[in-house]
């Protein structure tokens, strides 16, 4: 389901109880509160609420994980890791943020933004 934020903002929606299987491509951002076994490709922000679950790869402008990520996390700006998030897998960022409280196993690379998302 696509929708629009408060912001006016497009996103898509995936809701508690739906599983989705395979590659994702999105155009804006990425809401998660179901189960995504695949790659995630978004041009924007991918949330994983609290009872989120994504199993494979997500790369993106920026993740904010509040539930369960088991993959590589690739994003040209930021990941935002809340206080119950897990996230098994490796980070390729500009900025790392994990709250206390939060299960981090994996290696994280901090690099200037070009790398990731091919700014200059």
């Amino acid at each position: 389901m696509s929708d629009k934020s408060s912001n006016g903002k497009p996103f898509t929606f995936i809701n508690t109880g739906t599983v989705v299987s395979g590659e994702l491509l999105v155009e804006n951002d990425l809401l998660i509160e179901g189960t995504v076994k695949g790659t995630i490709r978004a041009t924007g922000v991918v949330s994983v609420h609290l009872q989120g679950v994504v199993e494979g790869e997500i790369q993106a402008t920026a993740v904010k994980i509040g539930g369960k990520v088991t993959g590589n996390v690739t994003v040209s700006d930021r990941v935002i890791m809340e206080s119950k998030a897990v996230l098994v897998g490796d980070i390729r960022t500009r900025e790392l943020v994990i709250q206390e409280g939060a299960i981090f196993q994996g290696k994280c690379d901090m690099q200037p933004s070009q790398i990731a998302g091919g700014k200059h």
